[in-house]
């Protein structure tokens, strides 16, 4: 039975621009190595697996969340981040993914500007008993993540300042703070009133 595979990569690096938002960058996948979910990929099935997505990344369509969900299909109300490059460097897999200015986009920009984030590969396919993934993997997406197994897979970001929405019912206002407060305290051990100022909240509600 085939089950859903994540894997999870730290090494990442925020890039800064004012005019085109936060990207993260770094190593997504890498190939030939045991991770800490005590898989390994071949690379000739990494390679295969990165060809058939890489159209998606080229038609920006490969679209990935804030944290795994249990389910292959992406949510699109949970939506944080676009993968735009893909690229082998040796056994590596270098990606990059732009922070959109989403709801859980924005809790991401907050996450990574307060800490560390990983980014994870989310599959289906099978495992077998010497640790190897199956030829039935099939790569779905890239996740934002808070522990990668990936040892390298660590990832930085680069913010631009924006506003995180706009709402002109009050009523509406204090829902969707209650909302994404308790989101972002389950990824961030942070007191609600540094988490509330750096959403921008206070500028939101005068």
């Amino acid at each position: 039975m085939m089950k859903l595979i994540t894997e999870i990569s730290k090494e990442l690096v925020v890039q800064e621009s004012k005019s085109k938002g936060m990207y993260i960058t770094g190593i997504f996948s890498s190939a030939e190595i045991k991770n800490n979910n005590g898989r390994i990929y071949k690379k000739e099935l990494l390679e295969r697996e990165i060809n058939k997505i890489v159209p998606k990344v080229q038609n920006k369509c490969l679209w990935g969340e804030l944290g795994h969900p249990p389910n292959p299909e992406v949510n699109p109300d949970k939506i944080a981040i676009l993968t735009t490059v893909l690229e082998w460097k040796n056994n590596d897999v270098y990606g990059k993914a732009k922070v959109l200015d989403t709801p859980f986009g924005n809790i991401l920009k907050t996450l990574v500007k307060e800490g560390k984030m990983g980014i994870s590969s989310r599959g289906l396919g099978t495992v077998g008993e010497d640790g190897y993934v199956n030829e039935d993997f099939s790569l779905l997406v890239y996740d934002a993540v808070t522990d990668p197994s990936n040892n390298p897979s660590w990832v930085k970001g680069i913010y631009e300042g924006q506003e995180f929405f706009t709402i002109e019912n009050p009523k509406e206002k204090e829902k969707k703070i209650d909302e994404h407060l308790e989101i972002l305290q389950q990824f961030a051990k942070a007191p609600k009133s540094k988490i509330f100022k750096a959403l921008g909240y206070d500028k939101l509600i005068k």
